[in-house]
């Protein structure tokens, strides 16, 4: 009860924190229909995150350092709702309110079906948010290579769900299933939004847009449900979601809602909000027609500057993406500038101060990650060769509906034959090019990326949601178009070699292409309803039948993928309903589960914890320890280890060294090699019987150890100072 008192807690103050900030959401939002209300929780939560980090170089990140930054954040609100009353109206918090909780509860509940943290990566995510949760100061331990630090890896995602899990004192394993559904319903809000604010305050549009951007699937679901229920074919060994996330070959071609379902609490995943909100004021920018300065106030500028900067430490490959996009928008708007005040002089220095300023402060408000970043992961860019290219089914497959929504709108504005025409030519010429160079997709790309970046140019005076959309589209082909010529050159080689690069960027794809489809659904519904059928030449009334007919059948092959998906990993999980994510422990390993449950409780900090190891450990139950309870490891998974830039060697000989510490009579070598690696505690459970017929008597010597544990599973502390 005392959990679920938490777990109570834990909402109520996501709630506090979206109030909290509806009048700097509305500062930022200011030209929006909903006042930035959509983009309140995931600001106050990004806010609430940065002052509970920063602050923590200056007293150190525990409970009575978050309380204070709540506080601080209250006290700018206050001030700013004071000078400037900032508010949505009622019918549009209502909304928000009731499509926020609604989410959340329906992925919730979801979770609660499949609540397990174990199988995939779920390991490695859950050793993040405890290090984390864990850690007095930043960057937190390395929870897989005692004494090394996480000054590799992008952590702020991981800390905005813990800062809200520490503050309320929820348990991690259930905090990490409820981190998932806050996910959820975050990018539900803010894609309702979008689709709000993109038609003047039109919520339908807005749901509509919130289930294309994070429920809908790709076409994969629908042909996998005939290949499994109809043809008879044999299921995917991981299940029949799957497939839909390995569409092209050798990649990873995952989309928010397969995300969701999967479960895996990935730093990509946690990013999605937080470059939701960036678009969001983006949006707002590109609105801001016939203002004195690109936003309200400095004060403004800073949330900006602030928010577009979060993406770094929280999932770095978001960051070039958005501020390419932002450069674009203080464009677009000093374009005009220039146009309505015939000012080329200031609209050129304005765009250069503003955009200075923007990069400045993204970075320099970030300094202390910076500082200690050091990421061995990467060595730059290669090419793609042909045979690792896109071809134009699998991208169809992908993305058909979303293009051909995209499509329509694009060539309902070319309005006169002779622009058809040469659009016409583009498309042939495209053909011949793509097969000239071997890139299949540039015979969608080419003629797409040309389209919208001619409506994108035709609507800069009028600075028109359809303008937005097509500058979007334009984003996505780019980066689609990217993605076939380079590639980031990492430690993933062979077939599998553009791997990451495909899964990091397409994400961004389908954010673009859902929203621009929903969009360009209201921009063709409101143009063509009022057509008569009675009258039309055949020729346009059986085109638009074969329209619509069309769009029916994409929209329901893409459903397929979450209405399946969803049942079919509840089944396959054949769970006991659940929120406490290492409830599947009591029946794997009860030992396992009571010896980590005690040390949750009664252990603080992070000393090391010497347990199993193994060179083929990634993707097994070992480091189960280190992964639930955020206590570093000697070396966790190995092959995780060596892909984020580890020495192949030096994690060669912690293998070798754990081996020799659990399986030697010689105490004085085992101990030498416990001091080695800062070892405070020894953890001998049934894994560690299995791997290594553990010599247990030189651990009973109360010289140098102390029994602190007993049961299944022994733990010994080891004696300092002797």
């Amino acid at each position: 009860m005392l959990d679920y008192l938490h777990v109570i807690f834990w909402f109520i103050l996501v709630e506090i924190l979206g109030l909290i900030s509806i009048p700097l959401a509305g500062m930022v939002g200011d030209r929006l229909a909903d006042r930035g209300y959509s983009a309140a929780r995931t600001l106050g939560i990004m806010l609430f995150t940065y002052m509970s980090w920063i602050f923590s170089y200056l007293w150190g990140f525990s409970r009575i350092t978050i309380f204070i930054s709540l506080l601080v954040l209250c006290l700018i609100s206050i001030s700013v709702y004071r000078k400037q009353r900032y508010f949505p109206n009622k019918e549009t918090l209502l909304s928000n309110e009731l499509i926020f909780a609604s989410a959340f509860f329906f992925f919730l509940i979801i979770r609660i079906y499949i609540p397990r943290i174990y199988m995939h990566e779920k390991f490695m995510d859950f050793a993040f948010l405890n290090a984390v949760m864990r850690t007095s100061s930043f960057p937190p331990a390395d929870p897989w290579f005692a004494g090394g630090f996480l000054d590799f890896y992008y952590y702020l995602g991981y800390l905005s769900i813990g800062v809200l899990g520490k503050l309320c004192s929820v348990e991690p394993s259930i905090l990490f299933n409820l981190a998932i559904a806050l996910i959820f319903a975050l990018c539900f809000n803010l894609f309702f939004g979008f689709g709000y604010n993109l038609t003047s305050g039109k919520a339908k549009y807005g749901l509509i847009t919130a289930i294309a951007g994070a429920l809908l699937g790709n076409i994969q679901g629908f042909i996998e449900f005939i290949n499994v229920y109809i043809v008879k074919e044999p299921v995917s060994m991981m299940g029949y979601y799957w497939s839909s996330s390995r569409v092209i070959p050798y990649t990873i071609n995952e989309f928010p809602y397969f995300s969701f379902i999967h479960g895996d609490l990935h730093s990509h995943m946690l990013a999605i909000p937080f470059y939701l909100l960036v678009l969001t004021f983006l949006l707002n920018i590109y609105f801001r027609k016939n203002a004195n300065q690109v936003f309200e106030n400095t004060l403004a500028s800073i949330i900006f500057s602030l928010s577009l900067g979060f993406l770094f430490p929280t999932n770095s490959w978001d960051f070039p993406v958005y501020f390419g996009l932002t450069f674009l928008i203080f464009l677009v708007y000093y374009y005009e500038h220039y146009i309505y005040k015939r000012d080329l002089l200031g609209s050129i220095s304005g765009f250069f101060k503003t955009i200075t300023f923007v990069s400045i402060f993204s970075v320099l408000l970030y300094l202390p990650f910076y500082l200690s970043f050091n990421p061995k992961a990467a060595g730059g860019f290669d090419f793609v060769g042909p045979e690792l290219r896109t071809t134009v089914d699998k991208f169809l497959i992908l993305f058909g509906f979303f293009l051909f929504l995209a499509s329509s709108f694009l060539s309902s504005r070319l309005d006169n034959s002779k622009k058809i025409a040469h659009f016409v030519i583009w498309i042939a010429t495209s053909s011949i090019i793509s097969s000239v160079l071997s890139i299949p997709l540039l015979v969608i790309l080419f003629p797409l990326l040309a389209l919208s970046l001619f409506s994108f140019l035709r609507d800069l005076p009028d600075r028109s949601p359809a303008g937005f959309i097509s500058l979007l589209i334009a984003t996505a082909a780019f980066i689609a178009l990217l993605c076939e010529l380079v590639r980031l050159d990492d430690h993933i080689t062979g077939s599998f070699a553009r791997m990451n690069t495909v899964f990091k960027f397409y994400m961004h794809l389908w954010i673009f292409l859902a929203i621009a489809a929903s969009y360009s659904y209201y921009e063709l519904y409101s143009r063509y309803k009022t057509w008569p059928m009675k009258g039309m030449p055949l020729r346009k009334a059986y085109a638009k039948k074969v329209w619509t007919v069309s769009l029916v059948l994409l929209v329901i092959s893409c459903s397929f993928f979450p209405i399946v998906s969803t049942f079919t990993r509840i089944k396959d999980m054949n769970a006991k309903p659940a929120l406490d994510g290492m409830e599947y422990m009591r029946e794997l390993d009860e030992g396992d589960y009571n010896a980590i449950k005690w040390i949750q409780e009664n252990i603080e900090g992070t000393p090391v914890i010497l347990e199993a190891s193994d060179d083929d450990s990634s993707y097994t139950y070992v480091s189960r320890v280190s992964a639930n309870t955020g206590l570093p490891t000697v070396l966790g998974w190995a092959r995780h280890e060596h892909f984020w830039g580890r020495d192949p060697e030096e994690l060669r000989t912690r293998i070798a060294d754990v081996n020799y510490i659990y399986s030697t009579d010689n105490k004085k070598k085992a101990l030498e090699l416990m001091d080695k690696y800062n070892v405070s505690y020894v953890y001998i459970g049934q894994l560690e019987r299995q791997l290594y017929g553990v010599r247990i008597d030189k651990f009973e010597d109360k010289t140098y150890f102390e029994r602190v544990y007993l049961g299944p599973v022994t733990i010994y502390k080891v004696k300092r100072g002797l």
